[in-house]
């Protein structure tokens, strides 16, 4: 995966239309789910933390608000946080600062830390990597300015590469996409102060995978907030 981007995107152009109509078909046969943390709030203890995102934020393939991102958040720090959630499905990084100032509550309040899971719609939406490093850096700059985090975690983008619902060819260009943004994560938690970026290792089993095939599960979203909460405690970024 050392060639430059360019090229990736030339050999993909004979194959889109392959997989613009793969996608189409995995739209209409697979089961639509609601989202259930699209804008919520969690109360737990004085300290503020923010999870702000696409679908996995917004809670998609979840049975409850308690088994979302959000409320595995909300149990795995044992409830010394108070946890604020703003998520859309099909949300993509250059959309997001626009989302942030229409959709987030005011006057904004302060946040100890914010958890972002973004990326995958760039993936399916192949957004250049350079744009999608500036569009990240301004969103994170953003909410230095107006949220003020001692940290910011930067998860890393679901493994689209692996989804059941994907075929073999559609999985082998969404691993290539997603290498190219991923090093563009990489290179903007070593240039900022207190960000964490970590390759998600994890065990993908067929549990992990809510029914759409795409979306985590009530124990998919239990083992990302896992290795997020781990991360953030190795980092010395939280310390409960």
């Amino acid at each position: 995966m050392n060639e430059p981007y360019w090229l990736f995107k030339a050999k993909l152009i004979p194959r889109l239309p392959f997989l613009i109509a793969e996608a189409k078909k995995i739209r209409d046969s697979k089961p639509s789910l609601p989202p259930l943390s699209e804008k919520l709030v969690l109360n737990g203890g004085g300290k503020r933390i923010l999870v702000f995102g696409e679908s996995t934020a917004a809670g998609v393939g979840a049975s409850q608000i308690e088994t979302t991102l959000a409320g595995h958040l909300l149990n795995g720090l044992e409830s010394e946080f108070t946890v604020y959630c703003l998520g859309k499905n099909g949300l993509r990084v250059k959309e997001a600062v626009d989302f942030f100032h229409q959709n987030f509550w005011n006057p904004p309040l302060a946040q100890e830390g914010i958890a972002l899971f973004l990326g995958a719609n760039d993936c399916f939406k192949l957004t250049k990597p350079k744009d999608f490093y500036g569009q990240l850096s301004s969103l994170i700059d953003l909410f230095r300015k107006e949220l003020s985090p001692s940290w910011v975690y930067l998860a890393d983008i679901p493994p689209v590469h692996l989804f059941p619902a994907f075929s073999k060819g559609m999985k082998r260009q969404l691993k290539i996409q997603r290498h190219y943004l991923q090093k563009e994560m990489a290179a903007i938690s070593q240039r900022e102060e207190n960000i964490l970026f970590e390759p998600i290792s994890l065990d993908l089993n067929e549990n992990f995978f809510s029914e759409d095939g795409i979306h985590p599960s009530d124990y998919g979203y239990q083992k990302i907030v896992e290795f997020a909460i781990k991360g953030l405690r190795d980092s010395q970024l939280i310390k409960i």
